[in-house]
């Protein structure tokens, strides 16, 4: 079929660029959903093909956020945690080989919530076996091989929008909020990492899209993904607590909300009966605020007893660690021994439903009394979620707690490995184990941390994101409501929780970004407009509202040219902020990927200094031994990590050198930590002068960091403040840390023009706001006699 539009306007020499630049945002804001209409047999085309045109926006900007998360995935060397995960991963790879040895043996990978979930060691083996079926390099282990999974789960959570798109509002929101999750540095950095984190906000995205199409659809398959989404979440990462609570809590005051949306308010408290409709407008009719108010009057009180408790708890555990220890491992056991139980009390729950459905599909005619239930007195269109929780099938609930079920004895035993040590562990061991971190605070970062980290990275999300917060606030819906709860509630749990890291500021961004797509529709429409009457006004068409508004008045041709005005100075400062997002972007992901000091993201990093000393190794193993890996080579403790995988095909390496190994002479030695200066006296060829049994030694950075100056200054004991619980060590602060660095001058104070000149450097030329010095080195002793070959 020939574009009759587009032939028309050549005939009446219509620019054709320009109508078909319309249609391509037409294509994001007026593309109507399918409908079922009739089309002549000669006039169909492939359902593929219809779709295509319809969504190619959204693959486009899918097909953007693959290339930005696989271009380059494995340059960057392992950072530390990487290395445990992946060399897990390849030993949970091997033990499936031989799964049937692996049944109570505790040789064998299991569940460790130091290592937070089983899934990811269970998708990273996935994908070596499928690598090594295809024939990748290093028998399908590599540093691409091991992001692989997160790099996917990374690219489909940016499509996920496109299924809320109704919730969002459009087809244009929901494609926005695409394009900002494809973009987002810290959504691009993290989907690049082999942690948990990544995956686990992709759970997140699921199960909010298949809750939210559930309530919309009633679908059962989408109540399964809920239950599916949950317990991969649960079995990724430990922090799906704290996604409860904030989901919960909002499910919670949504049912408050709804049950009292049906009962009037008292005519004598309807006070748009006495102050008139206007001021009445503002004034309750229902009683659902009245509901929530009390909910919240008796609910505050118990959350803010329930941290304190929290807190309590996680200062009891550490402070008597094998009283806790009991106390879980009788949990775990009275747990092991109920499940049972509670199986065959399921199952009998199940046969007694299915016996009544059976019952009442051979007797549909029989007569029965009217019974009350809850769910008849609710109303679908006022209170949707109750109607969902009440009125939907039993099949449906079944369904999704057999099929979370599945998942988590699944995953938490190990394939059927560990099935009496792993459930009870998947249950309590991950929160007994957060609870303790709680008290340690790893990192040891400040509660304003995501405050500064998120500004510094996430400039169009951030703006945007504030812009749509307060337009959801204007113009509410349940879903905008809900994402404003998710934000808020996600940066104070995470605020408040012990451990503070930069991988943690990705669900915290990942609602901002779906609110920024909202708060940045509005002006995409209007350039849309202002464009679309810019083609017409060029080609000479006048509408009917042109003609008849031909003269205007004075004050609304300022008016029209004030709101211009305005337009364009919020086009030039989104296309700034979207500049500066791109810039953190790439520099981050693509530049600096490895260097902790001028990337706050990056926290701490193992350099490149790693693959400088294995590509030494690899030369020397070559050199000496053919290629054959039998290189001998003794790694102190101090070091091994990330060398454990990066040493995983040498038959010949010792840990902890010199403690346990039988040959105390190795060809190589790798050292590390705060004795490297004694490793090199002790080993150095250079400072003992004798060439017998010594070494060649070089110095390396193994990790590099990004300076703390911005935590708060270490507090000073004095008679009302003995500073208990207070770190030991700390930094200046984050107004002068912004001014100066970790270097103030005496009596320096906050200067805002210097802290913007050095954010403004940092973004454009990324110098370092504070120091570049901070480091863990690695040493490289080479033995003498084979220095020769390779130079350390």
């Amino acid at each position: 079929m020939r574009d009759t539009k587009v032939e028309n306007d050549v005939k009446r020499g219509v620019d054709t660029r320009s109508t078909r630049t319309t249609r391509i945002l037409n294509t994001l804001i007026h593309a109507p959903e399918p409908t079922t209409v009739y089309i002549p047999q000669e006039e169909q085309r492939p359902i593929w093909r219809v779709r295509l045109q319809r969504n190619w926006p959204f693959l486009a900007v899918m097909l953007l956020a693959a290339l930005l998360r696989f271009i380059g995935l494995g340059d960057k060397p392992l950072h530390h945690d990487e290395s445990l995960h992946v060399y897990f991963a390849l030993q949970l790879m091997h033990n499936m080989e031989q799964w049937k040895d692996c049944f109570g043996r505790i040789t064998c990978y299991h569940y460790d919530p130091i290592l937070h979930g089983p899934f990811q060691f269970h998708v990273i083996a996935l994908v070596y076996k499928i690598s090594q079926i295809l024939g990748a390099p290093d028998h399908g282990v590599n540093t691409t091989t091991v992001r692989i999974a997160a790099a996917l789960m990374g690219t489909a959570l940016v499509g996920f929008p496109y299924l809320m798109r109704d919730y969002l509002g459009s087809r244009l929101t929901a494609w926005l909020a695409c394009f900002l999750l494809a973009i987002s540095p810290g959504m691009v950095y993290f989907s690049r990492f082999a942690r948990e984190d990544i995956y686990m906000a992709c759970f997140t995205m699921l199960l909010v899209v298949s809750a939210g199409r559930y309530v919309r659809d009633r679908k059962g398959y989408w109540l399964v993904l809920v239950g599916a989404a949950f317990a991969l979440s649960y079995a990724t990462k430990e922090a799906t607590f704290l996604t409860a609570a904030i989901f919960g809590s909002f499910l919670v005051i949504l049912m408050v909300w709804e049950s009292g949306v049906r009962v009037a308010m008292p005519e004598r408290f309807q006070l748009h009966i006495q102050f008139g409709k206007q001021a009445g407008h503002y004034f309750p009719r229902t009683m659902a605020p009245v509901a929530l108010a009390l909910f919240g009057s008796v609910c505050l009180p118990l959350a803010k007893w329930f941290f304190a408790f929290m807190k309590s708890l996680s200062i009891t555990i550490t402070s008597n660690p094998s009283t806790a220890d009991t106390y879980v491992r009788d949990l775990k056991d009275q747990t092991q021994s109920a499940l049972p139980w509670l199986a065959v009390s399921v199952m009998l729950c199940v046969i007694v439903l299915t016996v009544r459905d059976v019952l009442a599909a051979k007797h549909p005619d029989r007569q029965r009394a009217p019974i009350y239930t809850p769910a008849s007195r609710v109303d679908a269109e006022q209170q949707p979620v109750l109607s969902t929780i009440l009125t939907s099938s039993w099949v449906h609930w079944f369904a999704a707690l057999a099929v979370s079920s599945f998942l988590f004895i699944l995953l938490f035993s190990v394939l059927f490995t560990n099935l009496h040590h792993g459930i009870g562990d998947g249950i309590w061991q991950g929160i007994y184990y957060w609870l303790e971190q709680q008290n340690v605070a790893r990192g040891g970062q400040p509660w304003y941390y995501y405050l500064l980290l998120i500004p510094l990275y996430e400039q169009i999300g951030l703006v945007l994101g504030i812009v749509g917060l307060l337009r959801s606030l204007r113009q509410p819906t349940r879903f905008r409501l809900f994402l404003i709860y998710w934000m808020l509630g996600n940066l104070t749990l995470y605020s408040w929780a012990g451990e503070k890291m930069p991988w943690l500021m990705i669900h915290i961004t990942m609602p901002m970004l779906l609110l920024a797509a909202i708060g940045l529709e509005p002006l995409v429409l209007r350039c849309g407009g202002f464009f679309q009457q810019s083609v017409i006004a060029q080609n000479g068409q006048k509408s009917a509202r042109r003609k008849r508004n031909r003269v205007q008045s004075a004050k609304s041709a300022r008016a029209n040219a004030r709101s211009k005005v305005m337009m364009v100075v919020a086009v030039v400062a989104t296309i700034f902020l979207l500049a500066v997002t791109l810039q953190n972007m790439f520099q981050v992901t693509f530049v600096h990927y490895a260097d902790g000091p001028y990337e706050m993201m990056i926290y701490v990093q193992t350099t490149n200094d790693v693959k400088t000393i294995m590509n030494k190794i690899d030369t020397l193993d070559q050199q000496k031994h053919d290629g054959r890996h039998t290189l001998s080579i003794g790694v102190m403790s101090d070091a091994d990590w990330p060398f454990y995988w990066y040493l995983r095909d040498y038959t010949d390496v010792c840990y902890g050198f010199p403690i346990g190994c039988a040959n105390a002479n190795p060809e190589v030695i790798i050292g590390a930590g705060n004795d490297i200066i004694k490793t090199q006296k002790q080993y150095s060829a250079a400072i003992t002068g004798n060439s017998k049994g010594v070494y060649a030694f070089q110095r390396y950075h193994l990790r590099s960091w990004w300076d703390e100056g911005y935590k708060p200054p270490v507090c000073v004991p004095s008679e009302n403040d003995y500073c208990q619980g207070q770190p030991k060590w700390g930094g200046i602060g984050p107004w002068l840390w912004l001014s100066y660095g970790d270097n103030p001058p005496a009596q320096a104070q906050f200067d805002p023009f210097l802290a913007a000149r050095n954010v403004w450097n940092w973004w454009w030329l990324r110098t370092p706001i504070g120091s570049t010095g901070g480091s863990t080195d690695v040493g490289l002793m080479i033995r003498s006699d084979l220095s020769g070959l390779v130079k350390p």
